[in-house]
């Protein structure tokens, strides 16, 4: 592998992963105010759960299935966390595995400097990788959160028209 007389395309290298640590920075900072508000929430039903024995069985049935929701959206974000981590790490790895590269190279070392970058290449590449998969982990946790508010909606609109009917009956003398 020829390096590059080129100054800026050896930069180039180092630069690419910096700013990928900082994309991933920025998914792993909000990621974990998602978590806590995710813990929040199941520590919310939980408590809503055991202090209302007197709950409907429809309602006590749609928070637990709320709960379950809670517990599986948790785990996913953990998930997702792990990646994002992984990625900061990765990054780092191989922006300071380049410039230990371009260091060497540029003191006409007599290095394997296409193995330093190889390995330097792959540290990116697993960053990319666990960035995506945690990004895909937050979609899908998403998408779950969401059908949780539909379902919940849905059970609250059913209890407003019950109510309304109610209301709109005639009243018999």
């Amino acid at each position: 592998m020829e390096i590059p007389s080129n100054p800026l395309a050896v930069l180039t290298f180092i630069s690419a992963p910096a700013v990928l640590t900082n994309a991933s920075c920025v998914l792993l900072f909000g990621t974990g105010n998602r978590y806590g508000r995710a813990v929040d929430r199941v520590h919310e039903l939980a408590d809503l759960i055991e202090q209302n024995a007197g709950l409907e069985e429809a309602e006590l049935r749609l928070r637990i299935r709320q709960l379950e929701a809670g517990e599986t959206r948790t785990m996913l974000i953990v998930r997702a966390l792990t990646c994002f981590y992984t990625s900061v790490a990765s990054f780092v790895a191989s922006t300071l595995i380049s410039l230990i590269g371009a260091v060497l190279v540029s003191s006409s070392s007599r290095v394997p400097v296409p193995f330093i970058f190889a390995v330097a290449f792959l540290a990116g590449t697993v960053g990319v990788i666990t960035m995506i998969s945690g990004a895909a982990m937050l979609a899908r946790e998403t998408t779950f959160s969401f059908r949780v508010l539909q379902e919940e909606k849905n059970y609250l609109s059913g209890r407003v028209s019950e109510r309304l009917s109610k209301l709109a009956r005639p009243i018999s003398n």
